[in-house]
């Protein structure tokens, strides 16, 4: 038998004995390997149920959400501090090159909510990138602003400058 391995191997050469070693190989793996792989996924997927159950009754999610809300409006600046948000607007756009023109300013009140809304239109004129520069101070400076409507006009393909009408919301706890 094993003269006729050698005459096989000198016949077809290195492939077949490498294909040979590769059919043994996946064998030995689906006999040995296999069975311990399949093993270690059934303790696993085990687990993880395990897992699933301890987390679901820890955690409580009307509790959570309840919680993260609170956080929320403790986070939140009062409605006293408007003044001083206006000012910090007015401020970014100064050291932005930024002109602003009359605005307009409205409180609103959420029902049901300790939120109060403060509404800022604005329309501005610079280039792009001071307005730009602009919003992004105000966002950082102000947290709990939001963005909610911003319009471009431009007079001229080649002009520099930019009209800008934007809309923003402060939110605000009442107290």
């Amino acid at each position: 038998m094993l003269a006729h391995l050698r005459f096989q191997f000198y016949r077809h050469g290195w492939p077949a004995a490498a294909g040979l070693v590769l059919i043994v190989s996946a064998i030995i793996w689906q006999l040995f390997g296999l069975p311990a792989l399949k093993a270690q996924t059934i303790a696993l997927r085990t687990q993880q149920v395990e897992l699933r159950k301890q987390l679901a009754q820890q955690s409580k999610p009307q509790e959570t959400s309840r919680s993260r809300l609170d956080a929320l409006y403790a986070s939140l600046p009062v409605a006293s501090g408007t003044l001083a948000a206006v000012k910090t607007i007015h401020q970014a756009a100064a050291a932005n090159g930024v002109k602003l023109a009359h605005g307009e300013y409205r409180l609103a009140r959420d029902t049901g909510t300790p939120l109060l809304r403060y509404q800022i239109t604005l329309p501005a004129r610079a280039s792009y990138p001071q307005l730009r520069a602009w919003l992004a101070e105000i966002m950082n400076a102000l947290p709990s602003t939001a963005l909610d409507e911003i319009n471009f006009r431009r007079d001229d393909v080649g002009s520099p400058s930019v009209e800008s009408r934007m809309r923003l919301t402060l939110f605000l706890k009442a107290g």
